[in-house]
C-alpha cells in the first residue's frame, strides 16, 4: 500500500481531497496536513511514498516543504498542487519538486499522476534496473577502454 500526505492551509481543499480520493483508500494510506511543519513532524515518525502539496501556505510554503523533504526524504517523491502559479515561487520549487499541477485538478488527473510518479518512483528503485544501469556503465567504460587499446597499437 502506498503512502501519501497532502498538504494544504485551507480545511477545506484538504476535506474534498479527502472525499474525492476516498476510492483509492484500499490502495493508499492517506495522510493529511494543514501546515509544511505539521507534514514534516508526521514525515519524522513513518516512511512516506509521495508528498502533494499546495504552494501558497503561510509561514512555510510549498517549495520549503518541498526542499526539506528532498534533504531529508530523497526517495519521497515530490509534488506541488498550486492554484498560483507565480513564475517565482514556481522557479523555487522546480529543483525540488518531481511535478506541478494547477489547482483547480479533478480527482482523476491527481489519481493518475500520483499512480504514475509512484509506478516511475517504484522503477528506479528497482534492483533489477539498477543492476541493469550498472551495467551499461560497465559495458560503456570495457567499450572505451577496449577501443582506447585498439587505438595504442
Amino acid at each position: 500500500m502506498k503512502r501519501i500526505i497532502f498538504v494544504d492551509d485551507e480545511q477545506n481543499i484538504l476535506s474534498g481531497l479527502k472525499r474525492r480520493l476516498r476510492p483509492m483508500r484500499h490502495e493508499w494510506e492517506m495522510h493529511f496536513a494543514d501546515s509544511a511543519l505539521k507534514a514534516l513532524e508526521i514525515m519524522d515518525t513513518e516512511p512516506f511514498d509521495v508528498v502533494v502539496s499546495d504552494m501558497r501556505m503561510p509561514q512555510h510554503d510549498g517549495a520549503y516543504l518541498m526542499a526539506q523533504v528532498r534533504e531529508r526524504y530523497p526517495s519521497t517523491a515530490r509534488i506541488i498542487l498550486s492554484g498560483h502559479a507565480e513564475q517565482e515561487m514556481a522557479i523555487r520549487s522546480v529543483a525540488a519538486t518531481h511535478q506541478f499541477l494547477a489547482k483547480p485538478c479533478d480527482a482523476d488527473m491527481l489519481r493518475a499522476t500520483v499512480l504514475r510518479t509512484c509506478q516511475l518512483r517504484d522503477m528506479m528503485q528497482s534492483e533489477r534496473l539498477q543492476r541493469i544501469t550498472a551495467q551499461i556503465g560497465d559495458r560503456k567504460s570495457t567499450r572505451l577502454n577496449s577501443s582506447h587499446v585498439r587505438t595504442a597499437r
